[in-house]
């Protein structure tokens, strides 16, 4: 009896404490669901306080109110660059007590902290805590928000994520403070996408002949393909199979060049992530890769010309290009070299292309033996149809097409003579990395 009494009182105590830490667990969960869905109302409230008026001023104003508010702030303040007619920092907009009552030389102190590193700085002295979050950082017309609250304890992490959400929303704002010609800017970007558009049109009649050459020959060429696949499966002698493997690789490359070729037949478009993007957009590119197809394009030329095509890699970020600009560019590059080895009858006729990457910045480099062109001339190979005005060569559009291409990438392109007098053209681009 007593044993019974005591497996009861077990049974209870295990459901006793089974249930207490149930109802535990439902209340901290309840808890947080509440501080997430708060956390998300203010998020919101950050979000959409500009909307409710156009005006820039009305806006920052509605912005640092709403952190009074969302954040539990003292005081909120929007400090931004004028831009580039004047130095330093400008309030922009201020709600509730200014951080300066704390001490202007903090205030200063955290704004350039934090324009400087791009992150969030804060920092107590006279019974309050102030935070600095940067805005629009990096650009011209940037600056700070700037959060004090009347107490000594750093701000909680949600507090934080608010800050950098508001941060956020005001670099949406910021550019509009900036007084430095942005619809010249704007006016000088359309006229280069005009002059873009123009040129694609010149070169739109050869495209569409090269996609009806390929065309023609994709079709036999698979035909091709399919009776050298029957062939081998029902052939049975050796040297019979080996010859018609060579000949099935044959087509293949004849396929692959075809495929190259449509780069310049096609509406060139862009993909990234599934999504195809026009011409004029850039998505996520491999240099390395562009270099290597462009090589493939012309290696029969090469070989014809017993050029030699010595390439070396170097490891190079994802980075956000027009991959078909630049397969244009590198192809016209390496066509302009080889028809200076042949015209200059080179000895030996080397081309050594190279990549790298250093301080942002992808280089290019194409080395050569060949000694065809002075100085002189090397210097204006990149004006318009100059391989057409010198003897002998008549490299696809010249290299002003490839000029064109850094310039839209904002690079450099140069061209000069080596100590043995070599031809050499170095390319540079910042890099503008994929995300």
């Amino acid at each position: 009896m007593e044993g019974e009494v005591f497996e009861t009182l077990v049974i209870y105590l295990i459901w006793l404490i089974a249930t207490a830490l149930a109802v535990a667990y439902s209340c901290w969960s309840y808890h947080l669901l509440c501080k997430r869905d708060a956390f998300q109302r203010s998020l919101l409230a950050l979000q959409s306080a500009p909307l409710v008026t156009d005006d820039f001023a009305s806006q920052s104003q509605l912005l640092c109110q709403a952190c009074l508010e969302e954040l539990g702030a003292d005081g909120c303040t929007l400090y931004l660059q004028p831009g580039s007619e004047e130095s330093g920092f400008r309030r922009a907009a201020q709600a509730g007590t200014p951080a300066e009552e704390t001490g202007p030389g903090m205030v200063k102190d955290l704004l350039k902290q934090a324009w400087e590193s791009g992150e969030l700085v804060q920092s107590s002295g006279g019974g309050r805590w102030i935070a600095a979050m940067p805005v629009w950082h990096g650009h011209t017309g940037g600056g700070a928000l700037i959060v004090a609250w009347d107490r000594t304890t750093e701000p909680e992490l949600a507090e934080r994520e608010l800050l950098r959400a508001a941060a956020n929303v005001a670099s949406l704002m910021a550019p509009r403070f900036v007084r430095e010609g942005a619809l010249s800017k704007a006016h000088e970007e359309i006229q280069a996408l005009k002059g873009e558009v123009a040129q694609e049109s010149h070169l739109a009649g050869v495209g569409r002949l090269a996609a009806g050459v390929a065309h023609e020959l994709s079709q036999p060429l698979t035909a091709v393909l399919t009776m050298v696949g029957s062939l081998s499966r029902a052939v049975q002698d050796p040297v019979s199979v080996r010859r018609l493997h060579i000949i099935q690789d044959a087509v293949q490359k004849c396929k692959g060049i075809i495929e190259k070729l449509l780069v310049y037949s096609r509406t060139s478009m862009e993909k990234e992530n599934e999504i195809t993007f026009s011409r004029f957009v850039r998505a996520s590119t491999d240099i390395n890769q562009v270099v290597a197809n462009s090589v493939e394009l012309l290696r029969d030329e090469l070989a014809e010309a017993k050029i030699s095509a010595q390439v070396k890699y170097s490891d190079l970020p994802q980075v956000r290009a027009n991959s078909t600009q630049w397969t244009q560019a590198l192809t016209n590059i390496l066509s302009f070299l080889c028809d200076c080895h042949k015209v200059g009858k080179t000895a030996g006729p080397v081309i050594k292309i190279s990549t790298s990457y250093d301080k942002k910045e992808i280089g290019l480099s194409f080395d050569t033996n060949c000694t065809l062109l002075s100085k002189e001339e090397m210097a204006k190979i990149f004006e318009p149809f100059f391989a057409n005005s010198h003897p002998g060569l008549g490299s696809s559009f010249g290299l002003g097409l490839v000029r064109e291409v850094v310039r839209k990438h904002n690079g450099q392109i140069e061209a000069d003579l080596d100590s043995q007098g070599g031809m050499r053209i170095n390319v540079r681009v910042p890099v503008e990395e994929a995300g």
